[in-house]
């Protein structure tokens, strides 16, 4: 799949396909096979024959893929009870059931590095040093689509200490309409990607450009930044002469701003949403929507979710392709598999109920019926242009891409040797004089026996045995949440973490040396908490962590015999943590496998 910078206008012109000269041509090809078949003069009587019905002409499949921010992520945190992510998943997806020739994949900048002001910020060198070996994969997996891949640039990538010379660190086709800050680094105002049709040749040229919305931080970092409209409205004229047919623009920045690009640049089929807001859309997006002339898309964030935009196209249409309007949307597996659902669920309501009308719930099954035979079959694309819009969670149920798994191998790997280097011997600060110190759920055991055995029973009691069965133990992003006190006075330290392996008493209790010491000194003047307030639990249970994390329903876990026993009882009965996320992995369809 060729892909070229701009073009000049002129050249642009001269370079473009005849298409109304091949449309004609193919009118008047099919008049003379036409003709061909009529009797002329004095033939005589015609004698009868059997015609087999023509098979329907082969169809132009063409398979857009956008992203939105990734932000450096590489792998999800697997405590959820549907992770979503991951580098060997994306890719696994993209090299399955997509034509690489037919493939065009687009992300609106911000793939690299993650968000300055997000949660997963890098604080201080090592982890920068972890960052950049997670750049270094995305960056040879995305390059690796080579033309097919046309990239934005999001002011996150600049935002690490290399600044702006993590482009050039990084190189792929970017684009960018709104500054030329960066044109040393090989971005352009737009691309222009040849897709070819089933003759292997150019059929079909997709235009790309991208915008950044203009915030106080993004020209902290990017520059100066045109209005994203203006830009929008000249680059995307430019692609139209240059003879685009389907003209996509990218947008770092809010459904809003994507949604001023639709409404307000004549021109622009499709616009990608490039930084979902909320925890829902970051994780799922959101449906594609129909805005002024075209379509806005909306992928999930640290692609979590993809859209995926299929086109079908009648190869007579390809001599003037329609624009979206035009377009025939046809409903994606998913969306039928949702309305199967719905009707099934009907069904069970009505058919318990002994008022229901027996004619309406005919018409139900009748309904459900047509829909199961057309998702078996699978409706045939009709219309000079059908067209699917798929929200497509990235999970461990879609096919492995080897080569996205051995980059996450040879991450990991890398980790633990850099991090067991780099913080061997290395221990928090001492308390200050008077302050409690981390002891061990060994040494609380040793009184608090009964505590000790029901704690045993917990999910924390495994907690960093989960790191250390993925060779994650090392890593920073992780083991802070898997391991009591974490750089805490007198606690934890990435290797130094000998006795308080796990989420113990003490992460809920505080530090329990003095109270060790002298039994009769407790409270919160000696460090100790009789109870955890929910605060205590978000440190570690947040939304995107612990999707099914509920305080009352956790705590029915924690407590019992020997541990809070009354304080459980005041809880009553109720859904505890287990039921809650047995629910949650039930809905995601079971557990993801233990290995990669």
């Amino acid at each position: 799949m060729p892909i070229s910078p701009p073009r000049a206008a002129g050249l642009a012109v001269l370079g473009s396909r005849p298409r109304a000269f091949a449309g004609l041509a193919a009118i008047v090809t099919s008049a003379i096979l036409a003709c061909a078949t009529c009797g002329g003069p004095g033939s005589g009587p015609t004698k009868t024959t059997h015609v087999e019905p023509a098979a329907a002409p082969a169809r132009l499949t063409i398979d857009l893929v956008a992203f939105a921010r990734v932000m450096g992520a590489v792998a999800p945190c697997g405590c959820t009870t549907e992770p979503l992510g991951g580098l060997q998943y994306v890719f696994g997806y993209l090299g399955h059931d997509l034509d690489a020739q037919r493939r065009l994949v687009v992300e609106p900048g911000g793939l690299l590095i993650p968000d300055p002001k997000g949660p997963e910020a890098p604080p201080d060198e090592a982890a920068w040093a972890q960052a950049y070996q997670r750049a270094d994969a995305l960056q040879e997996r995305f390059a690796s689509l080579g033309g097919s891949l046309v990239s934005g640039v999001g002011a996150n990538d600049l935002s690490s200490p290399l600044a702006q010379e993590a482009l050039k660190k990084w190189p792929l086709p970017r684009v960018l309409a709104n500054s030329r800050a960066f044109d040393d680094a090989g971005v352009v105002p737009h691309r222009v990607v040849d897709v070819p049709g089933l003759d292997g040749k150019p059929a079909l040229q997709f235009g790309v450009t991208a915008v950044h919305e203009p915030s106080p931080e993004a020209i902290k970092l990017l520059g100066p930044l045109e209005p994203t409209k203006s830009a929008a409205q000249r680059e995307v004229a430019a692609m139209r002469a240059a003879g685009a047919d389907v003209v996509i623009v990218l947008v770092h920045g809010t459904r809003a701003a994507a949604v001023e690009i639709a409404e307000g640049v004549p021109g622009a089929d499709i616009v990608v949403t490039g930084v979902p807001e909320g925890t829902e859309k970051a994780r799922l997006g959101a449906p594609a929507t129909r805005v002024g002339h075209g379509w806005v898309l909306e992928p999930g964030d640290q692609a979590q979710t993809l859209t995926h935009v299929r086109l079908s196209i009648d190869p007579s249409a390809l001599a003037a392709m329609p624009g979206p309007d035009a377009w025939k949307v046809q409903p994606s597996a998913a969306v039928q598999t949702r309305e199967l659902e719905r009707l099934d669920a009907r069904l069970t309501k009505f058919r318990a109920d002994p008022g229901a009308d027996p004619g309406y719930i005919a018409r139900l099954e009748q309904e459900r019926a047509t829909l199961a035979a057309a998702m078996t079959t699978g409706a045939a694309p009709t219309g000079a242009v059908a067209v699917t819009f798929e929200q497509q969670k990235i999970t461990c149920k879609l096919p492995v891409d080897a080569a996205g798994a051995e980059a996450l191998r040879s991450y990991d790997a890398w980790v633990a040797t850099q991090n067991q280097r780099r913080f061997a011997g290395v221990k928090p600060p001492a308390p200050a004089k008077g302050q409690a110190s981390y002891i061990g759920g060994e040494q609380c055991g040793a009184c608090h026996d009964k505590a000790e055995e029901h704690w045993a029973g917990t999910r924390h009691a495994g907690a960093y045995e989960t790191l250390v069965k993925v060779n994650k133990q090392f890593d920073l992003s992780c083991v802070g949440c898997h391991v009591t006190g974490f750089r805490q006075p007198g606690g934890s330290e990435v290797v130094e973490v000998a006795g308080l392996e796990d989420v113990q008493c003490e992460v809920c209790h505080g530090p329990g040396s003095i109270h060790a010491e002298s039994p009769e000194k407790a409270g919160k003047a000696f460090g100790i908490r009789r109870e955890a307030a929910v605060d205590v639990c978000l440190g570690c249970h947040t939304a995107e962590h612990s999707d099914t994390f509920n305080y009352e329903a956790y705590l029915r876990d924690v407590l019992g015999a020997g541990h809070g026993e009354g304080r459980r009882s005041l809880l009553g009965d109720g859904p505890t943590g287990r039921e809650l996320r047995a629910e949650g992995l039930e809905k995601a369809g079971g557990a993801c496998p233990k290995q990669m």
